[in-house]
């Protein structure tokens, strides 16, 4: 991707005039939410970038409103953030309607700018891991890569005044091209089993911790859907919901929902032949893997106090996975694992 001067982008620096909080993270990215020096912003502090507010205030950047920064951990085996949007842009766009992604927007940013980051996680790292500033344990000791110039500002989905929200990783939804025939298990539950019996993780660790099969997310036969809809009402977070009623709303929605079913014929069209047989460094191999460890993300409103505010489901997290880092030959060991054991 050539990146040109026309191509304004929100630039971020470590005086910039907004408040950083963590919100969350992954194997390849640190989440901060965007907030205002004021505390609570006002209806002025967003404008154009560099002008201020009546009161002599720093405008925030208004395309930073509604979103969440995404940041690069500086390790190998992630790609750097302009080819992963260049991925997105290329790969990922094309295969599903714009408004069931989480938007990304490329901002720049200065190496003073993640040092400031960086110090925030250190920061966190001074809290003890159930504390709600604490920084998991397992992620500690990893830091922002500040030789990055480039960051994401994303969708933000989190529950608000008018709805809650869950999210879950679909993961793979299908078996794997390299299972034996007549496996008992699919892949993510095969994984997950494995992970368990080995002490690897444990349900309050791990990402695969839903007690469903993802297989049920794509049936469709109702009551196996439903069993997957009660597993995702499981994580709910935000304003109090009629649950009865919300499973009553959700598998309607859900069943005539084309979303991970696309998701689930992208999969297969990706990868069609497994790990064994595949290049891992092919574009459509990255995809597949890519999209086999995105994130479903769900807003749902509250009709008491909603309004006409509707579902809303988007998938996000969908960053390039490389081979690099000796990813090709962990996936490869993995998937040995699960066959042999």
């Amino acid at each position: 991707m050539v990146i040109t001067r026309s191509q304004s982008m929100p630039i971020l620096d470590a005086d910039t005039p907004i408040f950083l909080t963590y919100f969350a993270e992954g194997a390849a990215n640190v989440v901060f939410k965007i907030g205002s020096k004021r505390g609570i912003p006002r209806y002025d502090d967003y404008g154009e970038q560099g002008t201020t507010t009546e009161d002599g205030v720093p405008r925030i950047d208004v395309r930073l409103k509604g979103k969440l920064l995404r940041l690069r951990k500086d390790l190998a085996s992630v790609a750097p953030v302009l080819e992963s949007h260049q991925h997105f842009e290329d790969h990922i766009q094309p295969l599903f309607p714009a408004d069931a992604l989480v938007e990304q927007l490329l901002c720049k940013i200065s190496p003073a700018f993640v040092a400031k980051c960086n110090g925030l996680l250190r920061q966190d790292e001074n809290f003890g891991e159930d504390d709600i500033l604490g920084r998991p344990m397992k992620r500690r000791g990893v830091y922002l890569a500040e030789d990055e110039p480039y960051a994401t500002l994303v969708t933000d989905m989190r529950y608000d005044k008018q709805h809650a929200s869950t999210e879950f990783k679909p993961k793979w939804l299908l078996q794997s091209p390299s299972a034996p025939a007549g496996s008992k298990r699919c892949r993510t539950c095969a994984l997950r089993a494995m992970r368990y019996a080995k002490g690897i993780e444990t349900p309050s660790t791990s990402s695969l911790a839903y007690d469903f099969c993802p297989l049920t997310l794509v049936s469709d036969d109702r009551s196996v859907l439903s069993t997957s809809i009660a597993g995702t009402l499981q994580r709910v977070r935000g304003a109090p919901l009629d649950i009865p009623d919300l499973e009553s709303q959700l598998l309607p929605y859900f069943h005539r929902l084309p979303l991970l079913r696309t998701l689930r014929d992208h999969q297969a069209k990706k990868d069609p032949k497994g790990i064994f047989e595949a290049d891992p460094s092919s574009p459509d191999f990255m995809t597949a893997m890519t999209i086999r460890d995105c994130t479903f993300f769900l807003k749902i409103p509250n009709r008491k106090d909603g309004g006409d505010a509707r579902i809303e489901a988007r998938l996000g997290d969908l960053d390039l996975k490389t081979s690099d880092g000796n990813k090709a030959e962990y996936w490869r060991e993995t998937e040995e694992q699960l066959i042999n054991e």
